[in-house]
């Protein structure tokens, strides 16, 4: 993942994502040296994503998924 230009936005409505198949939770290190829980999106056209606030993510690390 670190070829890929990560971006932190915000989600609409974060509840829809908990059932998706292509979210996962992931440990998000912000430019700063932060980290939070948040969740990863693989899939690259949703329309639950609200773009005004647009923050770059320096790495992501994906929870284990069985």
């Amino acid at each position: 993942m670190s070829q890929r230009n990560l971006k932190v936005v915000r989600l609409i409505e974060p509840e829809i994502c908990l059932e998706c198949r292509f979210a996962h939770m992931a440990e998000v290190e912000m430019q700063d040296g932060t980290t939070q829980r948040m969740i990863h999106c693989r899939r690259l056209d949703c329309d639950n994503w609200d773009y005004q606030t647009v923050e770059d993510a320096k790495s992501v690390d994906l929870d284990d998924a069985a």
